[in-house]
């Protein structure tokens, strides 16, 4: 009777131990794909304004100078 009980016991305390091992495992992974789904959200483009830059003068500023050069 005592060897049974024994053994029942440690039957429970393993069964206990192995269903710990594997929640332990299983939560993170299970934390990680949820937050894997969360970041499939399109990004919102931000408003952005370009100008071009002026690398050569422009026409009115080359007619000016022709006038005041003469």
């Amino acid at each position: 009777m005592k060897k049974d009980a024994i053994s029942t016991g440690l039957f429970i305390a393993i069964g206990f131990l192995c269903v710990a091992i594997v929640i332990a495992i299983l939560i993170p992974v299970v934390r990680d794909v949820i937050n894997a789904a969360d970041d499939n959200r399109p990004t919102i483009p931000g408003v952005t304004m370009v100008q071009p830059a002026e690398l050569a003068p422009s026409a009115t500023v080359a007619n000016t100078e022709l006038h005041t050069a003469v």
